[in-house]
Order: C-alpha cells, then structure tokens, then sequence
C-alpha cells in the first residue's frame, strides 16, 4: 500500500459517518438502478414464457396450399442455416359434430397432422397423455373429456370430409376470404382469396352461414369417410395452432392429402427487427402468404410495435436517468466537502512533493473504494428486494396476465447486473472527477493558512464588506435581522458571502424535492392509467343479476334463457308484481310523435315496476344483502357546442360529432338507480336529491370524463366541458309511422364539410330498411338540465362508459324513458356468509321464478354473474402498481434524505472554525441558534423553488411517455407529494442541523480554533 493509498484510507476511517452515508447512497442508486431493470427484464421473461407456453416460440408461420413446390420450399427452409427449427400442421379433414356436441366443441372437429418440434414451436403439449405416433390415434381439446365423455383409450370414429362452399338459396356471385390472424398476437395482411360455389374451405376460413353473417354462401360437408382413432391425450392450451376458424383441433400425426392447406412454422437465427424476420420468411417461402409472431418477437426484443411497450421503454428510462442524477448529486456533494474539509491536508501533501496526478488520484481512489463497497451490497439489496416483491405479489401477476401456469420469477439477468454496475460506476467516477481536480489544483499557502476552506469570491466578499460597514450597521438589518435579531443579520451577511456550501446544501434540497414529487408523478399517472384500463371502478356487488325484457312478447308467447322457463300462461300476478294490461305491451300504432312518446314512456315505466319488484323479490333471498339496483338504456342527445367536450366534437372518436346547425350530436346512455343510491350520490356533490324529482324539468348528474380505448391506445375521454341544458329524442315519426330504429351517419355542414347526423330509419317488408333525414321527420324532445358534472362514478353504476353517462333517480322511470322500451336491469348482492358461489346460484333461480310467475313480459335475456374474480383482478392491478411505486417512492426518498443529510451536515462541521471564533467575541448561544436557523430557512427557500421547476420538467417527460399509452391524460402535480416533500426535507434539514450543531458544540472553542476540521 503506497502513501496516496495509506492517507486515501484514513481519511474514510477518520469520517466514518460521511463514509457511512456516502456508501449508503451509492449502494441505493445501484439497488434502484437494479431494481428497475430487473423488473423490466424479469416481466419480459415472464411474458416470453407465458407466450410460449401458451402459443409456441414460432416467430413466422406460411399458410398456403400443399403441393411438391411448397414440400421442395420446406425442404430447403429446413436445410438453411439461419433457421432454428420448424414445425408444420396439415388439415387432414373436418369432421361434422352432433348438435349436442357443437354446443362444447364448436362446429366442426379440425383434424390437422403434425410433424416436426410441434411442442416447443408451436406449444402443442398434452394435459394428459401422449401426442399421436401416426395418423390413427389422436389428442383432443380436453372438453371432450369434460363434456363428451371420452377418455384416454377410447376409440372414437368421425365422419370426415372436406368443407365446400355453396351458394344459399336464390344468391349469385362470389366473395372474398380471409384469415382469423388479428386476434393471437400475430401481424399479416389479409390472406385474399376467393370462394365461389364449390370452392374448398381450408382451417383459416370461418364457418359460412349465410342467414348469420349476411353472407351469399353456406357450406356442407363432401366426400366423407369413416375414420377411427384411438384417444391418446388431451389438451387444454388453446393456442394459435390449435385455435382455427372452424372449430377445435383434434392433432394426429399423418393422414393429410398431398394438396392440404398447410401451416409452416419456424424459428430463425441471427434478426434483429420485425422487418428482417419478414425478409427472411418472404426468401424462404416466396409469393406465400406470412404471418408474424408479433407478440413472441416484441418479447425476444424483435420488435417493440406496442404502445404499452414504449410506455414501459420510457418510463425505465426516465426513471434510470433520475437515479444517475441523484447518485450524482449526492456523491458530488459527500466529496466536494471532503475535499473541501481536508484541504489543509492536501497542501501539506504539496508541500512535501505531492503531484496533483498523485493528490487527483487519491480522490479518485476514494471514490473507487466507495464504489467497490457500495455497488456489491446495492445489486444484493436490488436483487433481493425483487425476490421479496415478486415472491408476494407474483402469483397476483400471473393471474392478471392469465397464465397462472407459468410463475412470475425473478430473472437474474448477468448484463443487468453488468449494466448497473457500470452505470453507477462510471456515475461514481464522474461524481468525483470535480472535486478530484479541485484537490488538485489546490494552492500550498492558502491550504496551510487554512483559508481555503473559508475562501469568498471577490464579488461576496464587498458584498459582505459593504453589509458590515459604519455607514451600514445600523441600516435597516432585514427581516431576518429584525425578527431573529444579531443571529438574523450575521446569517443574512454570511449569505452574501457567496460560500458554496449553501448553495450545495439548496441543490440537496432542491433534488431531494425533484426525487419525491418524480414518485408522486409516477404514482399519480400511473394510477390514472391503471384506472382506464380496469374501467374506473369495481362491480357494486360480489354477486349481480341481469336481464331485459321482451316488451312486444307477452309471458304466455315469451321464450327465455339461462335459468328461465316458458310461462303456460296460467300464471296470475302477485300482490306488489307489475301487471299491466295487454295493451301496454305492444309497441306504440302509427300516430304523433307527442303520443308515441307518451306510449313508450308508459311502457317503459311498466317495465321498472317489474324489475323493482324483481329486487325487492331477490334482496328476500337467504344470505343475500342488497347493495342496490340500477336500469340502463340508451340516449339520442343534442347539445351545445359549449358543453361538449372533445371525445364528444371529434367524428373520430366514433361517439359524436358536430352537426350541421352547430350543435353537437351523441349517442350516449341514462343510467336509473335506485333512489337511495341515487339519494347518497347527489348528497355527497352538494345537490338537494329532491331537485331530480320534477316531471316538468328534468335534472340530471353527468360524469365529466369517460374511459376508452380504441385498439391502439387507452383512452381517457373529456365528455363535458360545464353544465347546461341538452335535448334528447324521445320520438321520430315519419308520415306518421313510428320509426323503428335512429342510426348514426354524415351529412353536408358548412362549407360543404361533413357534418354528424341522426339517421332515423323504417323496417320494410322485405326485411330491409328505409333511411330518412331527421330534418324531414316529426320529432319529439325533451329537455334535460346537466346541473353538475361529477368526477367519480356512483358505486352501483360501476365502470363508467365512454360517452355521454345521464345518472338520474330510478323514480324519474315512472314519466320519463328517453324513447326507450327496452331497459336493462342490473341488481346487486353481497353474501352474507362469504359462500358467492352459492349466493350467485339461489339468486339465479329466486330470479327466474320472479319473471316467470309475476312479470307479463317475456324475457329477452337473463343472466347472473359472480363478480368476485373480476373485483379481485382490478384489486390485484391496483396493488401491483401501487406497490411498485410505494417502493420505488421509499428508495428515492432514502436516496434524497441521505443527500440532504450528508450536504447539511458536513456544511456545518467545515464551519468549525468560524463558529468558534463567533462565540470566541461574545456570540451567545440563542443569537447562535437563531444564525443557523435563518441559514436553514434561506436554504429551503432556495431548494424549493429550482426543485419545483425540475419537478415540473421531470413529471412533464412522464406524462409525455406514459401518454403514449394513453390520449387524454392531463398533466397535474401530485400535491400531496408537493407536501409530503417539503415536510421530509425540514425533517431532514432538523435532523442534519441537529447532528452538525451536536459534532459543533462538543468541541473545545481553543482547539477548534487551532485545528481545522479534521
């Protein structure tokens, strides 16, 4: 150990706890920096293994009729180093299910031949059993195992043939197919081919049935043969290959004709980018049709196509430059006052021959020391705080992403660790580099007269001469004089000093301020998104039951589903059921607008008396407490353009749009609670409940943002700008012919620009429709006072909508309909034992009596639904998030909080010497106090605002990444962390003061006067 290196160690022993907090700080950018990018590289990890699990590693896939060209293609794939591996599927044949077996298993059987490493390529492994050998066993879809009663052994025999398109009856010509590849996260144009009578359908082509899907074809089976199998396994993942248009696959190994459509899978090496793993393929299989794996690539590092993705991109950027930045910070500071401190030191060094390189190098050498110590125990803390954090919440994060089978680990990745290291290395050494070279250039006679360490500029030096000049003194002494007295003054001379000290210190505090308002940003946008995606809110209930009724079919000609049964028209109306005449239960005759809207009105208040009832009967259940009720239907409104926020002005958004008379046309919904629940809402927005009573001016509740997402991006919506009045249709008449239905389309605006407009419509006889202008039509509104735009949706309406969302009281159904006649019915329960399951299963039986004994209505559908794995999987994204960033806040708090304490501390202990020779001349104790205390104060005031403004920059490049996942965000500060910062940052500058006048105080006025610092 040479001499630089000897006197390099002493000084870090003979500080211990500046070496201590030094180490600490070091140590936290590290785990953080490690934290941060474990987790990125642990969840991508974990979705490369889900996606593969699930879907198979395959990365291009060729679908294209079999024929020797394309076997000569495979050939040559198969023998080309750059790819990895392959697998291929082949359809052998379809074959036709029973009724009873369509309704498990879909429509048809696709069986399809496999060759190759089908189970790591394309994730087609057994549940139970084995995969085929040859082309007379098979593996099944395991819900013919469930469902079909099959079991492993079984022979099983179809008739299988190939599918034929034909034309239906009376239809002529031909059309167009394509592929289903949009919906397994995969990428390809559109597989254009064209299907005439006759043509055979392969597996990428959907069943074809012309009554369903409007279509000029139908298809049957031809040329069918008896084959028979041996059950050999079962699967139970679903993925891309096992997934086709016409059913589920049943996998044999061989059988397939010679021309069979064929699907070519295959892995390649050595591409970098989508557009190289599309070459490659394109070079393999020239003039065939490709589809990509996208989702397996955006995994592999391939391909980075989502939003989301870039989301996560920038935030780990952002956050990692925000921890080389506060790592900076506070070993610049720990070594700047080293430096600063033991300057004495260094011009002895240079009196006795010391070179700068040596006396540069010793600095240097510090910090190399501190690095060595603190990055080791930084990557441990990281890395063990990811184990702990995954190890808790990493079966929640499995669930969430819907591969429970695939656990959520932690990914110890060697270039992370690589990365981080390196990183807060160089992080050290750039730290270090100024005040090394300060240490350096550091002159023998200042340094042995010990005034270095007290040295003014030329500029605080008069400005301090002018403060304490005769003609001054007993000028006005400032505020803080005046308030603080003698201590006030000198704190506001040694200010004017210029001493780099206090502007270390306010540079602490402002990047402390930075470090947590970052945290509060991160935790405020991220929240908001997690709120969009989950759709803003939890389901009232654990347990909710659903239906709508048939208005034009009465009970005794009704059909029903789920648990509901056909009424035999004996059934005879309770006491408290709805039981209106016949008369009400059909749609209004031709006749007035005023009167069709004075019909449907009646009906659909016939309608909430029966679901009224219908709660009341299910909230008698055992076990079941209500939480309450809601009715939904739809709205046709008009409103100003003032009122109308963007989501609602822009065509695009689909939900609107600005008509030719300058309003604002929209399709939104009115959501009925019941009352009570409306009653609690209105009260906690300040409304008098009773003002949403009157018939003859109607009130109601708007949300102010809606939530959305448009396939590319979430979306988080402005609906309303301010309250005002809207007009909704409640009736269109044409020639006095009720119209059955009001769509949506464009007509010519201003200045021949496309304009929003209702399209209102009559049912011909021929099942056809006739358009006419709303302009031509007879039309019946209602107005509609918004009195008050909330920001929260009520509990019982759940998740709110994208559009226009009117919440009035259930008691409002009773007059006003808003043109409907077919509302939708939402009840809500709690358990009251915790057994939903069973609660969900009673209610579903307590309410198919209801509307088969007491409605008059037929149902047009009924439903139960247990919410309970819903409310627990929005809990469990919202825990995920809040704990990610409740940990990332406590370690850039420790971060700011050990910077602010070194900064402060060692500020005052340099100071020694000039707070003895204060008390040296008389300075009493609490004239002392009160000179630090104003320093103190002068050093927040000057932290806090330069910290705000690099917080207001920091949050502003958040917002920008995470709204790339999302339009709509409005940028805001998290106040409440404003708050939280600026008492962290006095508690810590307290405790700093408090440390520093305690190593002040214990020295001897005579010896600190002799000695320097150290």
């Amino acid at each position: 150990m040479n001499a630089t290196t000897n006197f390099t160690v002493k000084s870090l022993r003979a500080n211990k706890v500046r070496t201590l907090v030094t180490i600490a700080g070091v140590a936290l950018a590290a785990a953080l920096l490690t934290a941060v990018l474990t987790t990125y590289v642990s969840l991508n990890d974990y979705l490369y293994r889900s996606e593969a699990h699930l879907a198979g590693t395959w990365m291009a896939c060729v679908e294209a009729d079999g024929s020797s060209a394309l076997d000569e293609k495979i050939a040559d794939a198969q023998a080309d180093p750059q790819v990895a591996g392959t697998a291929i599927m082949r359809d052998v044949g379809f074959a036709k299910l029973t009724a009873d077996q369509q309704n498990t298993q879909g429509t048809y059987l696709a069986i399809r031949s496999i060759e190759g490493d089908v189970g790591d390529i394309c994730g087609i492994a057994p549940s139970e059993g084995r995969l085929p050998e040859n082309d007379h066993e098979i593996m099944l879809f395991s819900t013919w195992n469930d469902y079909g009663g099959v079991n492993l052994g079984d022979t099983v025999t179809f008739d299988v043939g190939q599918r034929v398109a034909r034309l239906a009856p009376g239809e002529e010509g031909s059309m167009s197919a394509g592929t289903m590849t949009a919906s397994w996260g995969v990428q390809g144009e559109a597989h254009e081919s064209e299907i005439t009578d006759g043509t055979p359908l392969n597996s990428s082509m959907g069943v074809l049935e012309a009554d369903i899907d409007g279509g000029i074809f139908n298809e049957d089976i031809t040329n069918t043969e008896e084959s028979t199998y041996t059950v050999v396994g079962f699967y139970d993942r679903p993925g891309y290959a096992l997934s086709t248009a016409a059913g589920m696959v049943g996998v044999t190994a061989g059988g397939a004709a010679p021309d069979a459509f064929t699907d070519v899978f295959f892995t390649l090496n050595d591409v970098a980018n989508t557009q190289q793993v599309e070459e490659a393929a394109e070079a393999l299989f020239p003039d065939e049709h490709v589809v990509l794996h996208t989702a397996m690539l955006r995994y592999m590092g391939v391909s980075s196509d989502s939003s989301i993705w870039a989301t996560f991109y920038g935030l780990v950027v952002v956050l990692a430059a925000v921890i080389v930045v506060a790592c900076v910070s506070l070993i610049f500071n720990a070594f700047n006052i080293s430096v600063a401190e033991r300057i004495k030191q260094f011009g002895l060094l240079s009196s006795v021959g010391a070179s700068r390189r040596q006396l540069r190098r010793a600095v240097v050498l510090e910090g190399a020391i501190v690095a060595v110590i603190g990055i080791p125990c930084g990557l441990l803390i990281g890395l063990a705080g990811c184990a702990a954090t995954f190890a808790a919440l990493g079966p929640a994060i499995s669930q969430l992403a819907g591969s429970g089978e695939v656990a959520f680990r932690v990914a110890v990745n060697g270039w992370v660790l690589a990365a981080a290291s390196v990183l807060t290395f160089v992080t050290v050494l750039v730290s270090v580099w100024i005040p090394a070279k300060r240490a350096s250039r550091t002159n023998i006679i200042d340094s042995l007269r010990a005034a270095s360490g007290s040295r003014v500029s030329k500029r605080g030096a008069a400005r301090a001469a002018k403060c304490t000049g005769a003609s001054s003194l007993w000028k006005a002494r400032g505020a803080a004089g005046c308030v603080l007295g003698v201590g006030g003054m000198l704190a506001r001379i040694n200010r004017k000093r210029g001493t780099g000290k206090g502007r270390a210190a306010s540079v602490s505090l402002a990047l402390a301020i930075v470090l947590l308002m970052t945290a509060g940003s991160l935790n405020v946008f991220l929240g908001t998104l997690t709120d969009v995606v989950t759709g803003g809110g939890e389901m009232a209930g654990e347990v909710g039951v659903m239906a709508q009724l048939d208005a034009e079919t009465p009970q005794d000609a009704g059909t029903v589903d789920g648990n509901a049964q056909v009424s035999d028209g004996s059934a005879t109306g309770a006491e408290g059921a709805a039981t209106p005449d016949a008369a009400a239960t059909q749609p209004a005759a031709p006749t007035t607008p005023e009167a069709v809207a004075a019909a449907n009105n009646e009906l659909f208040a016939s309608q909430a008396k029966v679901f009224a009832g219908a709660f009341q009967d299910l909230s008698q259940v055992a076990g079941a407490q209500p939480v309450g009720w809601k009715m939904g239907t739809g709205l046709y409104a008009m409103l100003p353009e003032a009122m109308a926020g963007e989501a609602l002005v822009d065509q695009e958004n689909g939900m609107g749009g600005k008509m030719a008379d300058g309003r604002v046309g929209t399709v939104g919904s009115v959501a009925y609670l019941d009352d009570a629940a409306f009653d609690d809402y209105a009260k906690s927005l300040g409304l008098d409940p009773a003002d949403f009573r009157d018939p003859a001016h109607l009130r109601a509740i708007v949300l102010a943002q809606g939530y959305g997402n448009n396939g590319s991006v979430y979306q988080l919506l402005n609906v309303l700008r301010e309250p005002g009045t809207l007009e909704a249709l409640t009736a269109v008449t044409y020639h006095g012919e009720p119209a059955a239905g009001i769509g949506v389309g464009a007509t010519s605006g201003e200045g021949n620009a496309e304009a929003f407009a209702f399209q209102p419509y009559l049912e011909g006889d021929d099942d056809g429709v006739e358009w006419f202008p709303l302009e031509e039509a007879e039309v019946q509104t209602v107005s509609v006072e918004v009195v008050a735009l909330a920001e929260e949706a009520p509990a019982i309406a759940s998740a709110r909508g994208e559009g226009l969302q009117l919440i009035v009281p259930e008691s409002m159904a009773a007059y006003q309909g808003f043109g409907s006649t077919s509302p939708i019915f939402y009840s809500y329960f709690d358990s009251a034992d915790g057994d939903h399951g069973a609660l969900a299963e009673e209610l579903a039986t307590a309410g198919s009596a209801y509307f088969h004994d007491k409605s008059p209505y037929g149902l047009a559908f009924y439903s139960f639904n247990d919410y309970i794995e819903q409310r627990d999987s929005n809990q469990m994204i919202a825990t995920v998030v809040n704990v990610f960033c409740l940990l990332f806040a406590v370690i850039l708090a420790l971060i700011a909080m050990a910077n602010v304490f070194n900064t402060v501390t060692n500020s005052l202990i340099l100071r020694r010497r000039e707070f003895a020779v204060m008390k040296s001349v008389g300075l009493s104790n609490r004239q002392f106090r009160a000179m630090v205390a104003e320093e103190c104060v002068a050093w927040c005031v000057r932290g806090l605002v330069p910290g705000v403004l690099l917080s207001l920059f920091v949050s502003f490049l958040l917002w920008q990444v995470i709204s790339g996942s999302m339009t709509g965000l409005p940028f805001t500060l998290p106040w409440s962390y404003v708050a939280l910062a600026a008492a962290m940052t006095v508690v810590a500058v307290g405790a700093s003061v408090a440390y520093g006048m305690h190593r002040c105080r214990a020295d001897n006025v005579v010896e600190a006067l002799r000695v320097d610092a150290v």
